[in-house]
């Protein structure tokens, strides 16, 4: 299951998941032997989706792992599409590479053409490898680098054309009642003839536009000013969606779109015109028996967990979610904030031109994916960067104007933790700030910080941009309780949201909250020694989502207001 809609109904889809055999290679001998025709006999199997740390064996496995599997196809022209997967990628078809990608959390398509129809063997080369300077995530994190392909592969037949992409935008009326279409369709045709096609756009069915194109290679329509009248709006817990649909006469896609309108102004997020104050929490997509590959029916308990709490906000972090997911948040009328997997990234490795070019490839590939949710109403660029540096500058404004480039409609934001000498406030339109003091710093250096804050701002002529409180939180073991209530039981938990939330939500500069973080996680292996479990243990829940007493302090908090 990839999306909450279906999404065809006139092209061939197939998903690939199940088993497919495996074999890790961590003396990198894999190309050598030519795994990529077949993999040695001695393979094992594994169940795509997954992360193969969740295998016997492999908890803590980074590197190389290569994956197999066949398929049947009556179709000359594929689409071989890679949901979600760690690291860098590489795709052979019946022993040839036909593409590769760094970088998955966004997904990869992989087209190729002419080829027979019949049985034809998929291998992948997958490697996980981070280190501390030329990777994205790097070594160091707060999270845990699982490998594998994490989400869906899917199989795409296509005909002599297809619908490749598409982009739809939409501008609104004064009173909000009417909405203007403008729709950028990319046809691809196989053939180098030009060949004559009806495309048509409906939208909930109702077909709105049809003209017949001739069309040879990549071919880009423009359809401009089309008019719905009468639109009920997307809202926070009122989630309207219309569905889009792109029809040729033997292909077509479909997509779900809401109207909202966003702005940013006098320290505000307003949502329609109407003022938001963001009570939200950050997620990791996460749990011990799944990995990154978490199942539908566990988004939906967590999404009910979210919700029952108060919540009308979940940070995606610290990548870009699945799919299914972010439709799931458009439904429920969730807002969310997405972002790339760049955390605490020092200023030598600001400086490597790599990273600069991975970064800007993962900013495109989100955007592009994600456009069209209307749950998203913010792109955070980084986590914890050293943006007190001219390096950190650098890379936050290109891809401030990287993300601007690609989507005028939200603003742009980053969670800083060095908010007091941080140099990048003048490129974002929301100030973002990670701070911990009560639990690596003493409780009462709160509201001296927010002072000393508000003044950067207004010096650097700021002091109308919204302020975000995007990480606090304390640890606490599950199960921990004692009538003394030290750092890391559920008591020293509960009584420091109660504050800081308290202190937060009086606050009339400050337009929101991410408490950090809903569940607990596992952490990656650099940082094991430094955490209790070698689990991040700030979760309101557990990692099997039992609730610690702050749950029930937030919900109490997140719902008076």
């Amino acid at each position: 299951m990839i999306r909450l809609f279906e999404r065809h109904k006139k092209r061939r889809t197939t998903l690939l998941d199940g088993i497919w055999k495996f074999k890790t290679d961590p003396e990198d001998k894999g190309i050598g032997a030519e795994w990529f025709k077949g993999l040695p006999e001695d393979s094992s199997d594994i169940v795509v989706p997954a992360c193969w740390n969740n295998e016997m064996g492999l908890y803590h496995y980074e590197g190389k792992a290569w994956y197999e599997t066949t398929f049947e196809s009556d179709s000359s022209n594929l689409n071989l599409v890679f949901h979600g997967f760690s690291g860098q990628l590489e795709v052979y078809l019946d022993g040839k590479n036909i593409g590769s990608q760094y970088g998955g959390f966004a997904g990869f398509n992989c087209t190729v053409k002419g080829i027979e129809s019949g049985e034809h063997q998929l291998v992948v080369l997958l490697d996980n490898t981070h280190d501390d300077l030329n990777t994205i995530p790097l070594a160091r994190v707060d999270w845990f680098h699982y490998g594998g392909l994490f989400r869906s592969v899917e199989l795409m037949e296509l005909g002599d054309i297809w619908i490749k992409d598409y982009k739809i935008d939409y501008s609104l009326d004064e009173e909000l009642k009417n909405a203007t279409l403008d729709f950028e369709v990319v046809l691809k045709g196989f053939n180098s003839t030009g060949l004559k096609r009806k495309l048509s756009i409906l939208v909930d069915e109702e077909e709105i536009y049809s003209e017949d194109l001739v069309i040879s290679g990549e071919t880009v329509v423009n359809v401009v000013g089309l008019t719905l009248e009468d639109i009920k709006l997307w809202d926070i817990n009122q989630a309207k969606l219309y569905n889009i649909s792109f029809e040729l006469e033997a292909d077509d896609i479909i997509d779900r779109i809401g109207f909202r309108k966003i702005e940013v102004k006098d320290k505000k997020l307003l949502l329609n015109e109407k003022e938001v104050e963001i009570k939200g929490v950050n997620r990791h997509e996460d749990h011990p028996d799944w990995g990154f590959a978490l199942p539908f029916k566990l988004m939906k308990k967590d999404m009910d967990i979210i919700k029952d709490m108060g919540c009308n906000s979940i940070r995606g972090s610290h990548y870009p979610n699945a799919e299914i997911f972010l439709d799931y948040c458009d439904q429920e009328g969730i807002i969310f904030w997405e972002e790339i997997p760049m955390w605490g990234f020092p200023e030598e490795a600001l400086q490597n031109p790599m990273i600069m070019e991975r970064g800007l490839d993962m900013h495109e590939k989100m955007v592009v994916r994600d456009y069209h949710h209307p749950s998203i109403i913010m792109w955070g660029m980084h986590n914890e960067v050293d943006t007190r540096t001219q390096a950190g500058y650098d890379i936050t404004q290109a891809f401030a104007d990287k993300v601007r480039e690609l989507d005028n409609t939200r603003p742009l934001t980053y969670a800083t933790m060095h908010p007091l000498k941080d140099i990048c406030y003048n490129l974002v339109d929301i100030v973002s700030v990670n701070k911990y003091f009560g639990w690596y710093q003493e409780m009462d250096g709160w509201k001296p910080f927010l002072k000393d804050l508000k003044a950067k701002l207004k010096d650097e002529g700021l002091e109308d941009i919204p302020i975000i409180i995007s990480e606090f939180g304390a640890g606490a073991v599950y199960g921990e309780s004692t009538f003394e209530g030290p750092k890391w039981t559920e008591n020293y938990q509960q009584d420091y949201l109660e504050y800081t939330l308290d202190l937060f939500m009086n606050d009339p500069d400050i337009m929101g909250t991410y408490i950090w973080q809903y569940c607990d996680i596992r952490t990656a292996r650099e940082m094991e020694l430094g955490r209790p479990r070698s689990f991040n243990n700030k979760g309101l829940v557990n990692e099997y989502r039992n609730p610690k007493l702050a749950y029930w302090k937030v919900k109490e908090m997140y719902s008076k207001q």
